[in-house]
């Protein structure tokens, strides 16, 4: 039963005088009580990680807590699993590849290896198809990577510009939607500069970018793109906070990678096609998990068989998708929105850094192995040090007994009780937001009616059926049979497991499990708007109340750089990331403005694609938008490649319009919340800011 919560918030109202009171008292969170409501907690992270703190590397690791969600954990429990955690490492010896570490010295010694990779300017850093050494065959000479002079001409694309401005690191970030962490050299040579005698240079590159090293750890002048460019972001600054600035894991909505390529192509960039398949049309987007593109090259023949081949290349374009945080890795059993893989098969997470003929399968014979050794190498690493991550915590005061209430329930309150007259069919479950998204108050993480046992606070496993979460179906369909299929026969399906650890939802693997989307834990989720796998909700708010979504949106911008007039080009600014100018710390989530309707039509051409609607009809996608999306569902690669043309400055900036009508940009989804009061919404954003 629920708390007696209704004798603190009156049903029905928009803000209760109760409520109202409970906004004016704020107190400190109490930890070690085993019924409290509130708690720390994990933040994310890896179990395994915290118990070393401390601790000689001697010391034995304890089991990891996601090995424990096995078929059958979670019967008659309040949290639902129905994806269960899979050993990809039985046999190392048959993989390859090195299985988990069993000592803190281990596991330290393997995060040291993956934060070299992944710490821009670090030496071991890596880099977008150039592994760790861009000078290859594997890695085709650094394709992929630019030579320091055509980074430092980027601005010559930009226009409007008579020489390079002097705060060229500031424009060039804001550009490409990326952060600057000062914290630590992440240097480039400037024009006129040998690196190997400025200690990398004088320059400092965003996240999104770093320069890589040779074989001898020497400079190497050449400019590769990192993972931080989908998977790190910008939300306050380091004043605001510890883990605040850089919010590294937290997933990137800032991204423009498509307005990358427009600039660089023109300065010899030499692009590897593999780059093409990342492309999005919405700023803050990425395709990151075109699966269906890396699965074309088997382990062990050069291709699949051809209805298989046929199946993938018929299977639809990805299309769009939100980063999700690294931070919760270490809370769930498998990765990616469908929960396509294991998260005990590190390969895949590597796929963009693979040299790039590792990509093929067995196609160009040793070259290609070399390519697939570095990934056995360095997968596991990796994915020590992003499962080490933390989420940030909320910087505002939070409202304690509001919080309480929201905490109460987001565990407890039954969205399909009788009364509610839920519409959408229930899922497994108590019918809470606890029952996808895993308990984390000690109160139920310490009862057995929620979770089998307290190591099990903040896991989420449970692939909700699409008719129930009904977030827009474009991805999981495309992922279909055949792409899982294909992707059984390849290097990142582990052919040569003991366990299956191919793709998940292949139908003789998920058995009667529906084809769904993965709730994700929910740790630091105030700082990953925007939300839903494809970013298109902006704020937490709204997923709590559906017909408050706007179909069409633009996060606000930073105010714009003030540059000599004689000097003064093509500026674009990115989003505004300041906590206290940008965000809706009531809503949860950024701000943004409402773009007005418009129809594209043969008489009225200047209306922008991100605009285009029916003004008669806001739901409806107008017809010629829907004749496009049958081949976007339909052709593999289509939406990426076949995107609208980014020329001029009005253009780069409609790219910031998020168009709900578009392909794979569908709002539609968690409409069970609309069952909801405004004071128990409230409530419940109130809590999850403790999260």
């Amino acid at each position: 039963m629920l708390k007696n919560y209704r004798t603190r918030i009156k049903r029905g109202t928009a803000v209760s005088a109760t409520l109202a009171t409970l906004f004016l008292s704020t107190t400190a969170y109490t930890y070690d009580d085993p019924q409290a409501l509130l708690n720390e907690g994990h933040r994310g992270g890896s179990a395994v990680w915290e118990y070393c703190y401390g601790k000689p590397d001697a010391t034995a690791l304890p089991t990891d807590p996601r090995t424990l969600i096995q078929p059958g954990v979670s019967d008659g429990k309040a949290v639902h699993f129905n994806t269960f955690w899979k050993d990809c490492h039985l046999d190392p010896v048959a993989i390859k590849e090195e299985g988990a570490a069993t000592t803190c010295g281990e596991l330290r010694e393997r995060f040291y290896r993956g934060d070299a990779l992944l710490t821009g300017g670090s030496e071991g850093v890596g880099a977008l198809f150039a592994s760790d050494n861009p000078m290859t065959v594997e890695a085709a000479f650094g394709i992929s990577t630019l030579t320091t002079r055509q980074y430092n001409n980027l601005w010559k694309s930009w226009g409007g510009y008579w020489q390079r401005p002097q705060n060229y690191d500031q424009l060039l970030a804001e550009r490409y939607g990326s952060g600057l962490d000062y914290s630590a050299r992440n240097p480039y040579p400037l024009p006129g500069e040998d690196p190997n005698e400025t200690n990398g240079g004088s320059g400092q590159l965003p996240v999104l970018f770093t320069q890589l090293r040779d074989a001898d750890g020497n400079w190497s002048g050449r400019i590769g793109v990192t993972c931080h460019g989908c998977h790190s972001g910008v939300v306050g600054s380091a004043a605001d906070g510890d883990g605040l600035g850089i919010t590294y894991g937290g997933g990137s909505s800032l991204a423009d990678l498509d307005l990358f390529l427009r600039d660089a192509l023109p300065r010899g960039y030499p692009a590897s096609l593999a780059t093409f398949a990342n492309l999005s049309q919405t700023r803050g987007t990425n395709n990151a998990s075109d699966i269906n593109l890396a699965f074309m090259f088997p382990d062990e023949t050069l291709l699949p068989p051809p209805a298989e081949l046929i199946g993938a290349v018929f299977s639809g374009s990805t299309g769009s998708m939100d980063t999700p945080a690294w931070w919760n890795m270490g809370h769930r059993p498998s990765k990616f929105v469908d929960g396509v893989f294991p998260m005990d098969a590190p390969r895949v997470d590597m796929v963009f850094y693979t040299p790039f003929f590792g990509l093929f399968g067995t196609v160009f014979g040793p070259i290609s192995e070399a390519g697939q050794d570095w990934m056995r190498d360095h997968g596991p690493a990796a994915n020590t040090w992003v499962e080490t991550l933390k989420s940030p915590k909320y910087p505002h005061p939070v409202n304690e007994p509001l919080a309480q209430v929201g905490s109460e329930l987001f565990h407890e309150l039954d969205m399909w009780a009788p009364e509610r007259n839920n519409p959408v069919r229930r899922p497994e479950g108590n019918g809470s937001c606890a029952s996808c998204h895993g308990a984390y108050a000690p109160r139920y993480v310490n009862d057995p009616n929620y979770v089998a046992t307290p190591e099990l606070e903040g896991m989420a496993a449970y692939i909700v059926p699409l008719d129930i979460i009904g977030t827009d179906p474009d991805r999981a369909n495309t992922n279909n049979e055949w792409v899982q299929r294909t992707g059984a026969r390849n290097f990142f399906g582990y052919p040569n497991s003991p366990e299956y650890c191919g793709p998940q939802n292949l139908a003789a693997v998920r058995g009667d499990r529906e084809i769904g989307y993965l709730a994700p834990p929910l740790y630091g989720v105030w700082a990953n708007a925007p939300y839903m796998h494809n970013g298109s909700i902006p704020n937490i708010w709204e997923i709590l109340k559906p017909e408050e979504r706007p179909s069409l949106w633009r996060r606000v911008s930073k105010p714009k750089i003030k540059n000599p007039w004689w000097n003064n080009g093509n500026v674009v600014m990115g989003y505004d990331t300041d906590l206290d100018r940008a965000y809706d710390h009531n809503k949860l989530g950024w701000k943004y403005d409402k773009i007005a309707c418009e129809r594209r039509t043969w008489w009225n051409p200047s209306v922008s694609p991100y605009i285009n609607c029916n003004p008669n009809d806001e739901d409806a996608t107008p017809i010629a938008q829907s004749i496009m999306q049958y081949l976007y569902s339909n052709f593999i690669l289509v939406w990426n490649i076949l995107s609208w043309p980014t020329i001029t400055v009005d253009q780069i900036e409609d790219r910031k319009i998020y168009n709900t009508h578009m392909y794979t940009h569908g709002n539609e989804g968690h409409e069970f919340n609309a069952v909801l009061t405004d004071d128990e919404r409230l409530a419940i954003i109130e809590y999850l800011k403790t999260l």
